[in-house]
């Protein structure tokens, strides 16, 4: 009779133990489904949806402006269908290199001297050689003060070739001169390699004016 109770009581205790394996089993899944579902609403939280959105879909660049519409009328008048008649250069009768140039409101130009050196090449262009100092006097014969700072001067030889405008030791006209007054403006050149004469001096201080033009032999 013992042996059957032992039996018994030790049959009943591992019913007992089975059923709480059993209960511990089931136990573990809902704890991991909690954990989970703690964690994604943590996320939630830390991204709001439209930050996540934005995040995958990639920033979005501004829109462009609509294109202006009003229109706008040009500075100095006209359109771009009016054709402009170009302006005409037109040059003075050459004159002697020691002669004096004129042009049709009273002004006068003349060229004081003109003094063959070596030049000096400071920018990047120029090129040291033989060359001409020519050094230029503007008379204002007009009513009224002129405007010298665009004044033009330039040095051809016989075939036309260009002389080289040189900075060093120039020193070109600027600002106006009075009525009845008159300013100098020294002009530097280098001359071709197989310079030939006679030289070609142009001189033009306003583009309403004509150029004034010298001729002669200046070696």
């Amino acid at each position: 009779m013992t042996v059957r109770l032992r039996a018994a009581a030790l049959l009943a205790g591992l019913a007992i133990f089975c059923l709480s394996a059993c209960s511990s089993s089931d136990d573990q899944p809902t704890s991991t489904s909690s954990v989970s579902a703690s964690t994604a609403d943590t996320n939630t939280d830390v991204l709001p949806p439209e930050q996540t959105e934005t995040t995958s879909a990639g920033t979005e660049l501004p829109s462009a402006p609509a294109p202006a519409t009003t229109e706008v009328p040009a500075p100095g008048g006209g359109d771009i269908s009016e054709t402009v008649t170009p302006g005409d250069i037109t040059s003075n009768a050459p004159v002697a290199l020691s002669e004096t140039g004129t042009y049709a409101n009273g002004v006068t130009v003349q060229l004081v001297s003109l003094e063959p050196i070596t030049t000096q090449a400071e920018l990047p262009g120029e090129i040291a050689g033989p060359g001409l100092k020519v050094t230029v006097r503007i008379t204002n014969g007009s009513a009224d003060a002129i405007d010298v700072g665009n004044v033009v001067v330039d040095l051809q030889d016989a075939v036309q070739t260009p002389a080289i405008p040189m900075t060093s030791g120039a020193a070109p006209f600027t600002g106006s001169v009075a009525a009845g007054a008159d300013a100098t403006g020294v002009y530097i050149f280098t001359t071709p390699t197989d310079y030939t004469d006679p030289a070609t001096i142009t001189v033009t201080y306003s583009a309403a004016q004509p150029v004034a033009v010298f001729v002669g032999n200046v070696q």
